[in-house]
């Protein structure tokens, strides 16, 4: 999917699963993993992020970090459908909820490389992450929204990311900052 228009995208295509479904089978899965190697990282090597909060911080922060996630899913597919419309395209929430849900997944898997002690080697996964993430918008904007120009899915896709990427640096923020002494 990160790498064509078609492959596993028509299939997408075909399958209209509710919000809720997406919620429940899709997000709120994913949205666990990230709070749980928060913990794992903040119970087993906190000290090579230089973060040495108690544990009951780290805590703190993985529960509001997960809270935060599932509010920034349905946030990005409003904003999602904002931009189509300015773009003069017409997406349902449900279809830029489903993209917004599917273009998380690489990020939410990139907080696997907390579970490296190796403070480069993680945020060589979380760029990993990233790059999958901005693939997976551009290659899901053009399908979802049967767009006939590349060029506007890069320019509908460059503006949903930056705005998902403000979003993931202001939740990256809350977590460095309050975990710093």
């Amino acid at each position: 999917m990160p790498f064509s228009f078609s492959d596993g995208w028509d299939e997408i295509g075909t399958v209209h699963p509710s919000v809720f479904k997406i919620f429940l089978l899709l997000v709120l899965p994913f949205s666990l993993v990230p709070p749980a190697m928060l913990l794992y990282a903040g119970s087993h090597h906190a000290s090579v992020y230089l973060m040495d909060a108690p544990f009951s911080r780290w805590q703190e922060v993985a529960l509001v970090f997960f809270v935060a996630e599932l509010v920034t899913v349905p946030l990005m597919g409003w904003i999602i459908r904002n931009i189509a419309s300015v773009h003069k395209l017409s997406i349902d929430f449900k279809g830029a909820f489903l993209l917004a849900a599917i273009v998380g997944v690489p990020m939410w898997l990139s907080s696997l490389g907390l579970a490296i002690p190796n403070l480069w080697a993680m945020i060589g996964v979380v760029v990993l992450g990233f790059l999958g993430a901005v693939s997976l918008l551009y290659h899901g904007t053009y399908s979802i929204l049967k767009m006939d120009e590349q060029i506007e899915a890069q320019s509908m896709s460059f503006a949903a990311f930056s705005a998902g990427a403000i979003a993931w640096i202001l939740l990256c923020a809350f977590v460095v900052l309050p975990l710093m002494n």
